[in-house]
């Protein structure tokens, strides 16, 4: 590997998280002696390093589970100042109070750490080309959409009325032409969020110290079950997967935040028979 391809890489001390050139051999921090790329040290994700692991993954996902019991508790507060469109007003300020937390944890525990914290957090250009990057868009679109569909016929199929996704009924929406503020909030800001939690810091961090496929399969999980409905768990599962494919195949997150929109979006226009 050439010098010029070894500076594309960061490196990161496992001691001290400070983060230091492909050719480097010693931390300038602490010195502690630095992975080299041509000894293992490059991710094996091809995403480039993380200055967090697994063990900043967990504390953020932790502080994630509570930060989305503050949202249920200030949304469901706030919602009750509004009677005609209580639930649309909950779920409006909800996504925005998980938005607004997300952003401080993944700065804390992962981004800060690096020397260039948007491209740690594949808030880049995708590597992919803007043609491959629309397909495989569309291909891990395509794949939840499925993944949701056959899903709700097995569960009608077997009559598993637990396990049922739960019904957007017009409640959820708020009237008129303010419509456009439920979609601001679940088609727009909720994929924003989730994905830079989920892709970004989640399977980023992990990327580094496990490994891409069981990653890909961990941050699936945590995305599935930190959506704490029964009723979408495994169809969120096959969705969080197509993400994180998609995640590592692009080296960005923009790919996923557009195919999570695209998602949501159709959801909420079938939703409402549009």
């Amino acid at each position: 590997m050439s010098p010029v391809d070894m500076m594309d890489f960061d490196f990161h001390c496992a001691q001290c998280g400070r983060s230091s050139g492909g050719e480097a051999w010693h931390c300038a921090g602490c010195g502690a002696r630095l992975p080299r790329a041509d000894e293992g040290g490059r991710d094996r994700g091809g995403t480039g390093g993380a200055a967090w692991g697994t063990r900043q993954v967990a504390v953020g996902l932790l502080l994630f589970l509570g930060l989305l019991l503050l949202a249920a508790f200030v949304s469901g507060g706030v919602g009750a100042f509004y009677p005609a469109k209580e639930r649309a007003l909950a779920t409006w300020v909800g996504v925005h109070v998980l938005a607004w937390g997300v952003a401080p944890i993944v700065w804390f525990l992962g981004a800060r750490r690096s020397a260039y914290p948007l491209r740690a957090l594949g808030l880049t250009r995708p590597r992919t080309g803007w043609a491959l990057t629309a397909a495989l868009t569309a291909g891990a679109l395509g794949v939840s959409l499925l993944a949701a569909a056959l899903y709700g016929v097995v569960v009608d199929v077997l009559g598993l009325e637990a396990l049922r996704p739960p019904e957007v009924d017009d409640d959820a929406f708020f009237s008129g032409a303010a419509v456009w503020l439920t979609f601001q909030a679940v088609a727009g800001v909720t994929p924003v969020s989730e994905e830079i939690m989920f892709r970004s810091f989640a399977l980023r961090g992990m990327l580094r110290d496990i490994g891409t496929g069981p990653a890909v399969v961990g941050s699936a999980v945590l995305f599935s079950v930190l959506h704490l409905e029964p009723g979408i768990m495994i169809p969120i599962f096959f969705t969080g997967l197509a993400l994180g494919w998609l995640y590592v195949k692009t080296g960005s997150v923009w790919p996923c935040v557009a195919a999570h929109a695209g998602q949501n979006a159709l959801a909420l226009l079938a939703a409402r028979g549009w």
